[in-house]
């Protein structure tokens, strides 16, 4: 194997092997909210998860809406 062929081999490697370890390791957890806005989801996902990164919050629907809180450990 030559040169160019050994490190474009190493990269492809690379590449794949860091793709997997960052999906591994978030989850996504849900709280029903009587009324849930970007805020009221922050500090949602903050009380339940204090520590741990929180890399996203949104809602779906507004009034008994589900927060969404994007937990990577």
């Amino acid at each position: 194997m030559d040169g160019r062929s050994a490190t474009a081999c190493v990269l492809v490697m690379l590449v794949l092997l860091g793709s997997t370890t960052s999906a591994d390791s978030c989850f996504i957890d849900r709280f029903v909210l009587p009324f849930c806005n970007d805020n009221t989801c922050k500090f949602e996902c903050w009380l339940e998860w204090t520590g741990e990164l929180i890399h996203q919050h949104w809602c779906d629907g507004k009034v008994f809406g589900k927060c969404n809180c994007k937990i990577c450990l």
